[in-house]
């Protein structure tokens, strides 16, 4: 017995020992990174700028893949009763095929109609700015002017007075060409990263054509590599992951169709200027939840406001109830369920992520809170069930009791 108690302390030190020696390397490893923290930066910027196109091929084949799914489970829905090889062949390249050219489609329709009318629509405004803004500077002037006169506020007199109004708007104009300067160099970049897009959508196309052998792919290095049980857990999470982004993707893309069109029909219905302009800006406010729609109802206000106030008025009744038509009756309709996440908790998503990752922070941080809010949820719920406690009834101990104390008066 001796003996074996002793090989078993034995053991249990050279794990200690092993542990510690592990501990003491991943330390003395991430000091040195930290040492070295501008060359590691450099080098994964390099890694991150050479593996860019498979990136990209990775995100558009996944967004693509929402409108494969569209073609093969409901365009070819009426078709699904011809069993031929050839038809079963043919479906997936068919869908495909299908996705870029309707994607294409939208490309050009964008480029040959959208865009021409957005710069129109941004020149007419950008014209009716510059005549309008020292109108209303004026106005203001002359208003504070005659409150100040009438209330005997000398000091305000002088500042306005004193105050070099021409300054003001010649500040304002030289900051708007500044920033039309700075969109030369969004261009620039922009244009240095077609390469890697080109690229990535030939990786695109090669994920969608075998994207069920990629994930027979990594189901089996997943099994080979790692147990059995935590291999089952990481293709659950896996599953959910999925149809959680998913069903984000679909339900964003088509609540920013169906919104942006409602918004161009109703806006030229009611004769409002800047129709296109202004519906642009609704569906793509539509892609961020909650505050998406307040993004695109205050741009909208303040563009119709700068030309005729009472259309601003009027636009924004109309907004408000489009959102409550085509949120309470359209979009339940055609989306189905959303992705499970309270309107609290998108909310935080998208101020939390769009301050940490920005754009696409905003953009996706909404299904990324989902999953870990999914997550966590089932955990709290298996560990008060394993505890026996209804996850639908938590209630402390002590607390039925505390509730019910007598007050003392």
């Amino acid at each position: 017995m001796r003996l074996r108690d002793i090989g078993a302390s034995l053991r249990d030190e050279k794990k200690i020992l092993r542990n510690g020696m592990i501990l003491l390397g991943f330390a003395a490893v991430l000091v040195l990174l930290l040492m070295k923290i501008d060359q590691v930066w450099a080098a994964i910027s390099t890694v991150v700028g050479t593996v860019a196109p498979v990136f990209y091929g990775i995100v558009v084949a996944y967004i693509l893949n929402v409108f494969v799914h569209f073609f093969e489970d409901i365009v070819f829905k009426p078709f699904q009763k011809n069993q031929s090889k050839r038809w079963k062949r043919a479906q997936r390249p068919l869908a495909i095929v299908l996705a870029y050219l309707l994607v294409a489609l939208v490309i050009v329709f964008i480029a040959c109609f959208i865009i021409p009318g957005l710069l129109e629509s941004m020149g007419v405004l950008a014209d009716t700015i510059q005549q309008t803004l020292p109108v209303y500077a004026n106005n203001a002037i002359t208003w504070l002017n005659k409150f100040a006169t009438e209330y005997d506020l000398t000091l305000v007199q002088d500042f306005l007075r004193n105050f070099n109004w021409s300054n003001v708007l010649t500040n304002v104009a030289e900051i708007a060409q500044s920033f039309l300067s700075s969109l030369v160099g969004v261009g620039i970049n922009v244009a240095s990263g077609v390469f890697a897009a080109v690229m990535g959508f030939i990786f695109s196309i090669y994920m969608l054509a075998g994207k069920e052998k990629l994930l027979r792919g990594v189901k089996s290095a997943i099994l080979a590599f790692l147990p059995r049980p935590m291999a089952r857990k990481i293709g659950q999470i896996g599953s959910m992951t999925n149809r959680v982004f998913f069903n984000f993707i679909r339900g964003q893309l088509t609540e920013c169709v169906i919104l942006g069109t409602l918004c161009y029909v109703g806006m030229s219905l009611l004769g409002l200027d800047y129709a296109l302009l202004i519906s642009s800006v609704v569906a793509l406010g539509a892609l961020i939840p909650i505050l998406g729609a307040y993004i695109g109802a205050a741009v909208g206000v303040v563009i119709l406001l700068l030309v005729h106030p009472i259309d601003a008025f009027i636009f924004l009744v109309f907004l408000l109830i489009l959102q409550q038509v085509e949120g309470n009756m359209i979009y339940p309709r055609v989306v189905g369920s959303s992705i499970g996440l309270p309107p609290l908790w998108t909310l935080f998503a998208v101020v939390f992520w769009g301050g940490v990752l920005g754009i696409p922070g905003v953009l996706f941080g909404t299904p990324i809170t989902a999953v870990l809010y999914r997550l966590f949820r089932t955990s709290v719920r298996s560990r008060l069930r394993a505890r026996e406690i209804d996850p639908k009834n938590p209630a402390l101990s002590g607390e039925e009791t505390f509730s019910e104390e007598p007050s003392q008066d």
